[in-house]
């Protein structure tokens, strides 16, 4: 008799569990309805899409904790040094190199040479100059045509980038530190080296991804250029301009 209601109860129990299973499996299959109040923020920027979460202060923010600067390193003719001189430069990279205690990039770019806002500020002074300037002006833009239009002739830029793990207010300290610390041993090679404002930031990645476009970023900011969707009232708005 004890065995028999020992074997009910288990069979009850078994019942009771095999119930609950399965209806929380079924809430875990539920298909629910997702909210959209969040995703509307994020999918705002093209930002978004390359992980940024902000450019402030020349600083890159990726993901909220990883911040970068990006450095352009003008170029020295190392070949047409004396043997002095470029064993003077081999020691000072070699510091250089010693020193840096953050991850680090090299970014080299090859571009075609454009000479077009070389040309566009040429016809804008000489508008309303008079006849020699003018001709003086007409001269250079054919000049500066012909270098435009050379196939063989490319402009090299080499970028630095440099990152840190720190919070926001000492990445920022210490990224800047390092910057005058390279700026004073590059200096010692006469190497030039700045940092790349936010603008200048924008354009190389988007150099990066259209290769040979001519298209300014900032121009694609003004007229909206950055959202990833429109509204029923921006697709109004313009279709009445």
């Amino acid at each position: 008799m004890v065995i028999a209601i020992i074997f009910i109860l288990a069979g009850i129990i078994f019942m009771i569990g095999t119930l609950i299973y399965v209806k929380n499996k079924n809430s875990l299959q539920e298909i629910r309805k997702i909210d959209t109040k969040d995703t509307k923020k994020v999918r705002k920027t093209i930002c978004n899409l390359w992980g940024i979460s902000n450019i402030k202060d020349n600083m890159i923010c990726v993901n909220k904790r990883q911040y970068s600067i990006i450095l352009e390193l003008e170029s020295i003719e190392y070949n047409l040094l004396h043997n002095q001189e470029k064993n003077a430069v081999d020691l000072e990279l070699i510091r250089i190199s010693q020193m840096i205690k953050f991850p680090v990039q090299f970014l080299e770019i090859k571009q075609k040479v454009d000479t077009s806002e070389s040309i566009e500020k040429i016809e804008l002074n000489t508008t309303n100059a008079n006849s020699y300037i003018k001709e003086y002006g007409q001269n250079l833009i054919r000049k500066l045509q012909e270098i435009s239009n050379n196939e063989n002739l490319f402009n090299r830029k080499s970028y630095m980038i440099i990152t840190t793990f720190n919070k926001e207010k000492e990445a920022k300290i210490e990224l800047l530190d390092f910057y005058d610390l390279l700026k004073y041993h590059f200096a010692n090679i006469k190497i030039g080296i700045r940092i790349l404002g936010k603008n200048e930031v924008e354009q190389l990645i988007y150099d990066q991804l259209h290769k040979g476009s001519k298209t300014r970023v900032n121009e694609i900011i003004e007229e909206g250029g950055l959202a990833l969707y429109a509204t029923q009232e921006k697709r109004k708005e313009n279709q009445t301009i």
